[in-house]
């Protein structure tokens, strides 16, 4: 099948299909002359990484014990009806594969929050809180000697004081689960950022990210983050040596009601999260470079970070999936989460109709789905 008749193409214009082809070759040439320009510097960034210390590789790691490890991740959406916002918000936590694991969803690793709300277009903002807050303290909690979090481990900080700011003013069941979950949220937080020395490992992995903390420093090129670069100058087994990455960064204290226990539980965050380290790890050759965030006590640890590394190259095994397992894993289940929208209010109506026999079209009409958003 040729590419203009995939199904992707068959609701768009002709014409404005023929105006998005003309455009490849364009965008084409501009790829690839910065993928060529980074392969010929190859050589000279991997000098670079190693005159100032920052280039290691794994040969050294033998005989460490396999642990149990697990990824978690979450899901939000809104649903745009006639008559009100429906919020939906999900967590889950799913087990890696090794010899003492077998990949399954625990019945106790999830958690969801469904609730229709007044119209209001920064709805998505209370959403993603609530699901961050509900990630947090299913990581917390979680079972699992390493827990992978989908995304950075400063995220969950930013989004919350974009969620205080937005429920400051208003008076709804999402305001006040979040205002309500906000303690337990802090205590959890504070958990997974201070390494208190029970062995359990609290990593985050960002798919996407934008940060050039090395490249900064080394004049790399600004039109790619240090992941990218990275994946392709690092060889297979090799990492960057752990380097702080927030400290230098302005983070307050913003709380969503006064209270000197919330004060002093967010300054002990923030601390935390101004000692996280950053690696970048190539465990094989059909990975890219991860990004790897941990506590500072867990990445100045050399027996420690030899553990954590080791664990993320065995859960890095199938080469179609470019992430530890458990991460794909949470991932694929929390994408299907948004999609499965519609035929939950399809109970919703066939249960409010059989409560109402008389009443289907007006049912219908209040329950139909203008647009679907989520993340």
């Amino acid at each position: 099948m040729n590419e203009v008749d995939s199904p992707a193409f068959l609701e768009i214009p002709a014409s404005l299909v023929e105006q998005m082809l003309q455009k490849t070759n364009e965008i084409g040439g501009i790829l690839q002359s910065s993928l060529r320009d980074i392969n010929n510097k190859r050589e000279k960034f991997r000098l670079q990484l190693k005159q100032i210390g920052l280039l290691d590789n794994d040969i050294k790691f033998r005989n460490i014990r396999p642990l149990v490890s697990g990824g978690i991740d979450g899901a939000y959406a809104i649903d745009r009806l006639l008559g009100t916002d429906l919020l939906f918000a999900a967590a889950v936590g799913v087990e890696g594969i090794s010899e003492l694991q077998k990949g399954n969803l625990n019945a106790s690793n999830h958690d969801v929050f469904v609730n229709p709300e007044k119209h209001n277009p920064e709805n998505m903002i209370a959403a993603r809180a609530i699901m961050i807050e509900m990630e947090i303290k299913l990581a917390a909690n979680a079972q699992y000697d390493i827990v992978y979090l989908d995304g950075s481990l400063t995220t969950a900080l930013i989004h919350m004081y974009k969620a205080i700011n937005f429920i400051e003013n208003i008076n709804t069941k999402s305001s006040d689960k979040i205002k309500e979950d906000f303690k337990d949220f802090l205590i959890s937080y504070k958990k997974i950022l201070e390494y208190d020395d029970t062995d359990k490992y609290y990593l985050g992995l960002p798919k996407y990210t934008s940060r050039n903390d090395i490249g900064k420093n080394l004049h790399w090129p600004e039109n790619y983050d240090d992941r990218a670069i990275l994946t392709l100058i690092l060889d297979p087994g090799e990492f960057t040596r752990p380097k702080l990455f927030t400290s230098e960064e302005g983070w307050h204290i913003r709380l969503p009601y006064e209270d000197e226990e919330l004060r002093i539980l967010m300054q002990q965050v923030i601390l935390g999260i101004k000692n996280l380290c950053v690696i970048y790890y190539k465990p094989h050759p059909w990975c890219p470079a991860l990004r790897i965030e941990m506590p500072s006590a867990v990445a100045r640890d050399e027996i420690k970070l030899n553990t954590v590394l080791n664990n993320v190259k065995n859960q890095c095994q199938t080469p179609s999936i470019m992430e530890p397992f458990p991460l794909y894993m949470a991932d694929r289940i929390a994408k299907h989460m948004a999609p499965a929208i519609p035929a939950y209010k399809q109970i919703i109506m066939k249960q409010m109709t059989q409560l109402d026999d008389h009443n289907e079209k007006d049912i219908f009409f209040l329950m139909h789905s203008y647009r679907t958003e989520g993340g």
